[in-house]
């Protein structure tokens, strides 16, 4: 779980901007104990208007994680994730996360431009006090990075040698278990990564599986075969369970042969040519009988509700953190509300970050109470940057409704509007 982020300078936001998950006690189901005396928030949702900088927390939450486990074999390959803010395109980017991983809190530092990572700083507390994992900085082009190790780590010389030559300057020097064979001494290396790996999601999971991937992948475990069939039978559907099937596939008789002659791998030419495609198809019910309906005939609402049962899985049965934007689009709200409880009440140490319009859950008593859940996004009218307010800060009576005050126009992260009435005269 995370237990505070803050980012500068990168996409919409220019200056430090911060998210704390801390809370002051168990004070509802909304939060858990991720360590002794330590409450977390499960849940934090950013509301603010369409090009507030929402969705722009998610990316930099997903992108510190990234350049903390990702590897580079190519020193010249430059850091895909350095975006940033264009009026302050020349500086570097800072960010900041404080996260646990199997029960250890980890506290991740990093300032990085385009090119190198200049200063990154790993701090853990294997026995509830600070210690150094790691520390580096960057000293010149082709030229090793400088790396300092904790003590409590008690790596041998030569790992720490082999660590400090396989640490390229635009990587972390985490990630190098990724690319590199150690010695046994580098466990806490490799069990930290593997953490991260398993259990941290890029933003909306795994987008390059599809549905049918997903619901095949959930069919051969028998256990989340049973959690898909009993969420889409509670969902109102009228599904009753789902069947991995094959069909036929039609290829015309020109692409066939187009195919044929072009000059690739005949593996591929016969997943191009393939006469049968995998599917699926659900079993839906009425009172006049039960009938069969493919994937491609259900609702768009159906497919994104399906999708995001992936991640309400992981989240309720291990620990795991994912971050899924505009989360509620094409879901009824009241299907949005009973997603976010189901994971409310059934998870333990997992958290889910979302963006959302839905701007009806602030009128939920448990969300209404428990602030600390909320941001609010918008822009800065000087800078155009983004800025994030938690719902706790405005100082809100507890008897006012945050939806009412949102609603009103009390705590900003609305659109200003312009008139109705269009001229297209000069």
């Amino acid at each position: 779980m995370i237990r505070d982020f803050w980012v500068k300078n990168y996409l919409s936001i220019r200056d430090k901007q911060e998210l704390s998950f801390v809370a002051k006690g168990p004070s509802s189901e909304l939060v858990t104990e991720v360590a002794d005396g330590v409450f977390l928030y499960k849940l934090g949702i950013l509301y603010g208007s369409n090009a507030s900088g929402k969705s722009n927390m998610l990316i930099a939450m997903n992108e510190v994680f990234r350049l903390l486990v990702m590897a580079k074999s190519d020193a010249t390959v430059g850091i895909g994730g350095c975006i940033p803010f264009v009026l302050t395109k020349d500086e570097p980017t800072e960010m900041h996360v404080s996260f646990y991983a199997d029960g250890i809190r980890y506290d991740y530092d990093v300032k990085f431009n385009g090119k190198h990572i200049l200063n990154e700083a790993l701090y853990y507390y294997p026995n509830k006090s600070k210690s150094l994992f790691y520390e580096r900085s960057f000293v010149g082009e082709n030229v090793q990075t400088d790396i300092k190790f904790g003590a409590s780590l008690k790596l041998q010389v030569k790992t720490q040698e082999s660590i400090r030559e396989n640490t390229l300057n635009n990587h972390s020097v985490l990630s190098v278990c990724r690319k590199a064979a150690l010695k046994e001494d580098i466990a806490p290396f490799n069990t930290l990564h593997a953490w991260i790996m398993s259990n941290y999601h890029d933003v909306d999971g795994d987008v390059k599986k599809g549905l049918v991937e997903i619901l095949k992948d959930a069919y051969s475990n028998p256990k989340k075969r049973k959690f898909y069939n009993t969420m889409l039978q509670k969902a109102d559907l009228n599904i009753l369970e789902y069947l991995p099937v094959v069909e036929d596939r039609f290829v015309p008789n020109d692409f066939r042969e187009r195919i044929q002659k072009e000059n690739i791998p005949e593996e591929m030419k016969d997943v191009l040519l393939k006469p049968t495609t995998d599917s699926i198809t659900f079993l839906n019910h009425s009172d006049n009988g039960d009938f069969d309906i493919p994937l491609r005939w259900q609702s768009k609402g159906t497919q994104k509700y399906i999708r995001i049962l992936d991640a309400l899985y992981d989240l309720i049965t291990s620990p795991h953190v994912y971050y899924l934007d505009e989360l509620g689009e094409d879901l009824h709200n009241d299907l949005l509300y009973y997603y976010l409880n189901v994971f409310i009440f059934n998870s333990d140490k997992s958290q889910l970050v979302i963006t959302s319009q839905e701007t009806t859950l602030l009128s939920q008593d448990m969300i209404n109470e428990n602030r600390g859940v909320v941001w609010f996004v918008e822009k800065n009218k000087e800078t155009a940057s983004s800025e994030y307010a938690r719902g706790d800060s405005f100082g809100l009576h507890k008897n006012l409704s945050l939806y009412n005050s949102y609603r009103i126009g009390r705590l900003g992260a609305k659109p200003e509007l312009g008139s109705i009435f269009i001229n297209l005269e000069d």
